[in-house]
Formats: structure tokens, sequence, C-alpha cells
């Protein structure tokens, strides 16, 4: 069970409000999460490469393959949402450690974060949702309009989100997914190399032609089991590393595309899961030779997360 209590009295009520002006843009789905609420399940194998070692001690990065839970979903609060109508993709993993313990990886198909502190975050969601139709339903165009008037210098990230609805994912198997956050490796010797993650569509995974259509409410989910039955489905995990400069702290700033890329391994899903328990997947949970960076974003997302886990477990 995530804990709490041991939250400052600032951030528990900043992540208690951002979750309560959450849940005003669809209303409340009680048992479901407060974001990406709608969601599927795979178990998974990980295997590494070698090629991480020279920067991490992460016993999922050495040379061992380790199982995996791995979670895709959608981005809206509402569990039944029909899969074109949400821009944003997400997907979660779980690498099962030898000594019990487990190491996540949270990413969206988006590369950054819209801001680079809660506080900005939880205005823009009160922005969002002060103006609202006749049937209590949040105008969601109207709403990124008046973000933009008091944010006008977040207006590429809102663009970013509005083209994605022009083109819904035809597959979870083909899109790019992004942890958005630094995080710092340490070696062997104790030298600590800044990176950011990406998981990428394994080739074999583009020459599969798409077998869902975009007429059924659950394309993707449907689509994507069809995929696991006939043959697996693959992602590779890319580290680009960080140079001197490069900011830690900031989800908005996604680096220059010019820093060094290394492929770590290699993730395959190999069943689906039907959980019995509520599974909870925090940005913040990392293993021995991963730390996490300053980032207050990131920190924030650890006790919003605790806030909506307790919420749904609760059934509320």
């Amino acid at each position: 069970m995530i804990q709490i209590n041991n939250m400052s009295d600032h951030h528990n009520s900043m992540t208690t409000e951002a979750i309560d002006t959450l849940e005003k843009i669809q209303g409340k789905f009680p048992g479901a999460r407060r974001a990406h609420a709608k969601g599927l399940f795979y178990e998974a194998n990980f295997t590494p490469n070698g090629n991480a070692i020279p920067y991490t001690t992460a016993a999922h990065l050495q040379n061992e393959a380790v199982p995996a839970t791995v979670r895709f979903s959608n981005s809206p609060p509402n569990p039944t949402a029909a899969d074109f109508l949400s821009p944003v993709k997400g997907m979660s993993v779980q690498f099962h450690l030898p000594n019990g313990t487990t190491s996540h990886l949270v990413s969206t198909t988006i590369p950054k974060f819209i801001t680079k502190d809660p506080e900005t975050f939880i205005d823009m969601l009160k922005i969002l949702t002060a103006d609202k139709t006749g049937h209590d339903k949040v105008d969601l165009g109207l709403g990124i309009l008046n973000i933009l008037k008091k944010y006008p210098e977040r207006k590429n990230i809102l663009h970013a989100l509005k083209d994605q609805f022009k083109q819904p994912p035809i597959s979870y198997a083909k899109l790019n997914y992004y942890p958005i956050h630094a995080f710092y490796f340490m070696n062997k010797e104790g030298k600590r190399q800044a990176i950011k993650y990406e998981w990428q569509p394994d080739e074999k995974n583009s020459q599969r032609k798409s077998i869902g259509t975009i007429t059924s409410p659950d394309y993707l989910s449907e689509e994507l089991h069809l995929r696991v039955l006939n043959g697996s489905v693959s992602f590779n995990l890319v580290i680009r590393l960080g140079e001197e400069g490069d900011v830690t702290d900031d989800p908005t700033d996604p680096w220059p595309d010019n820093r060094q890329k290394v492929v770590v391994g290699q993730l395959t899903l190999t069943k689906i899961l039907f959980p019995n328990e509520a599974i909870l997947f925090d940005p913040t949970i990392v293993s021995d030779g991963i730390e996490l960076t300053n980032d207050p974003v990131l920190h924030f997302r650890h006790d919003a997360y605790a806030i909506s886990f307790e919420r749904r477990r609760k059934n509320e």
C-alpha cells in the first residue's frame, strides 16, 4: 500500500487540489485512475544488452533478463472513453528485480510536459475547468484558448496535443513513448550520468500490418491483443546521454536532438494480464543505480499518484 502521510502539508493540499480539479473535467469514476483510466495489462520480459553497464548498476540493465508488467492506456479519466477520442497514449512498465523490488518507467506519447512546476499545472487545470456548457461538461476548446491567453509560451506543446487529435494512432505497438523526466544513472565507480529514456517500437512491429478498425471504441486494445496472440510485440529501450548544461529539473526541456542515443535492452510482451489487485505505477520508484533529479513535477507526480491510488482503492 502506498503511504501518503509522509507528504508535507503544502504538497498534500496542492496535490489534493490537483486531483479534485482533474475530477471536474469529465466527472468522478469511482475505482478508476484520475487520469489514464482506461488501460490494458500485459506480462512481458525485458532483456538488457549490457550497453548500460558503463553507466549504471541497476539490476535490470545488466546482462540478465527480468520479468515486467506493462500497461497501455488512454489519457482521459473516463474508463469507457473511446480510443480514438484520446490524443495522448501511455505506456507504464514495472521491472521485477531479482531482489523482489521493482523499478518503474511511466511514459506517454508526448516527449515533454506542459509546465515545469506543479503550481502552473494546477492553475492550468483550473482555467480548463472554469467554463462549462449546459450539461456540466468542460469546454476543452475554450479552456485551451484561455490557457494560451495566460500562458502563450506554452503554445507549442498545446498545439502538439491538438495535432494528435487530427490523426488517431492505429496501434499501441507503433508508437514511441517518453518518460519525459531526466534521471541520473550511477555506475560502480560512483560516476553520475544524466539520461532521458525513450521506448521505440521494434521494426517488426511496423512490418506487421495493423489489424484493428477505428470504428470500434476499443480498437487499440483489440488490435494489440491480436498482435500479442499472433506473435511478439517488442519495444527497444533507448537512453539519451545528457551533456554539460543540459537541464535535468525541467520536463518541458526535451534536450537537443543530437545527444548520443544508446539502446540498452528490449521489452517483449508475452501474454494478456488481468490483475486481481490495483497496480500503481510511480515514476519515482527506481532501482539502485538510478537516482531522481530535483524535477518538481516528478516529485509532485509521486504525491498525486499516491492520492489517486488511495481514492481508487477505496472505490471513491
